[in-house]
């Protein structure tokens, strides 16, 4: 039996929030709001993709840049745990977004750019455009609206462009205003309905043999593993390595 994951905790977000938001960074880097959104959108779809393809997403396929090698262990560890909090809560029970991604409580307040909620929709899109192939090819069509509906919600604080857009397409009988309320309130079930939908088809195609096993939620990388950054190399060779000679992952 699978040990319990414990719970992402605010120190840990304030680890990546400021490690992702440094000058440091490479330019397209997520912040960690839209890294949260990110990794729920991938972390519940309908085929799990290994941290080897998802962590370089991060940091646009750029260098991250880490100062040392204690520090590119912190990050990466810190990372995985917010990505298997993701795996945690997919199971069922009410759904909640990390710390420090809070909903504000006027709902068009989480419209704007700096607003975590809008950040969160935003890597949420991330993360589902790049499994939306196989989201196309193995939802059933009786559920193609339903997935659409969960869509719009946790999409729908992404951009003021998007959630007028997404007005405009509906009946109107309410305004902008009402209609990002409604969004509000029913945003918790729409995260724990996408989840249950992506998971009961990963299901599926792990029992009918189209899925090799699930992949290792270990959060501790030794020196000697795989770097998880997909280079190939042994960690202390990669993002562990103490100077930027050679490729792959480097420090600053």
């Amino acid at each position: 039996m699978m040990p319990a994951v414990p719970p992402f905790t605010s120190e840990q977000a304030s680890l990546l929030m400021r490690f992702l938001s440094s000058p440091q960074r490479p330019k397209g880097t997520l912040t960690y709001p839209q890294l949260a959104g990110f990794l729920f959108s991938l972390a519940n779809g309908p085929e799990l993709i290994p941290p080897s393809e998802w962590i370089p997403l991060v940091f646009n396929d750029q260098e991250a840049l880490y100062e040392n090698m204690e520090e590119a262990e912190q990050v990466l560890q810190t990372m995985m745990a917010l990505y298997n909090d993701c795996l945690r809560e997919r199971t069922g029970g009410t759904m909640t977004l990390p710390p420090r991604c809070e909903i504000r409580p006027w709902p068009m307040d989480n419209l704007t750019a700096d607003a975590p909620l809008s950040q969160w929709a935003q890597g949420f899109g991330v993360g589902y455009d790049y499994l939306a192939e196989v989201w196309d090819a193995y939802t059933p069509d009786e559920l193609d609206e339903d997935l659409g509906a969960l869509l719009m919600t946790l999409t729908f604080f992404s951009s003021p462009t998007l959630a007028e857009a997404y007005y405009r397409e509906g009946s109107k009988k309410s305004t902008l205003d009402q209609l990002a309320k409604s969004v509000v309130e029913i945003f918790s079930e729409a995260m724990r309905e996408y989840a249950h939908l992506g998971r009961s088809i990963y299901q599926a195609r792990l029992e009918t043999g189209d899925l090799d096993q699930e992949p290792s939620r270990r959060t501790k990388i030794g020196s000697n593993d795989p770097c998880p950054c997909g280079s190939g190399k042994k960690f202390k060779k990669c993002c562990g390595r103490k100077s930027g000679a050679g490729s792959g992952p480097v420090f600053h």
